[in-house]
């Protein structure tokens, strides 16, 4: 909670308000969006199970209830967890995710962990894991930071949403742990 805000706060020395364009990760290059709770996209699927055909993107804002900035940050994140697909200007819901949906609770999030994986900052997360037992997001952001993978170009902003991912996802996942007293990640055992 305390780096959320700090997120907040160091945005809005620089630009009054989090830009929305540099929440939205690259798809291109396999970068998940940041801010967006795994809450919200759960509620995006079920609004894509339940309309059961395709959508354009103003009918299902109208459905979510979205802003179009957070919209789009959450369709990203569902065409890079290949939840949904985009042909002719449609979303809709892929098929894998159907048979997905109706496995078990523990089948869903081993089908949701392997998506992250293949994605940064988890990608590298793993990475830095497997170099040493406990690491911190900024250790993970330095080296995103190095291999110019980042969310915006301030180098502290750009730790603190990594941060934030990694907390968000990594942990609702299970792909990592974190330990709130040394603020240090970990491999699930």
């Amino acid at each position: 909670m305390w780096r959320r805000f700090q997120v907040a706060k160091l945005s809005s020395k620089k630009s009054g308000d989090i830009d929305a364009k540099l929440l939205e990760g690259d798809v291109r290059k396999g970068m998940f969006p940041a801010g967006i709770e795994p809450g919200q996209l759960i509620e995006i699927a079920r609004a894509l199970a339940r309309l059961d055909s395709s959508s354009d993107v103003v009918e299902l804002r109208k459905l979510f209830g979205g802003k179009t900035e957070e919209m789009e940050r959450l369709i990203n994140a569902s065409l890079l967890l290949e939840f949904a697909t985009i042909q002719n200007g449609l979303i809709s819901i892929t098929e894998h995710v159907k048979e997905v949906n109706s496995l078990p609770r523990n089948k869903k999030r081993q089908y949701l962990t392997e998506r992250l994986s293949l994605l940064e900052p988890f990608r590298t997360a793993l990475e830095v894991a497997g170099k040493s037992r406990e690491f911190s997001s900024d250790e993970v952001a330095d080296l995103l930071y190095k291999r110019e993978l980042r969310w915006t170009e301030e180098e502290e902003l750009n730790g603190l949403l990594v941060h934030a991912i990694l907390l968000d996802w990594a942990i609702f996942s299970g792909l990592l742990q974190y330990d709130g007293r040394s603020e240090k990640f970990s491999l699930r055992s």
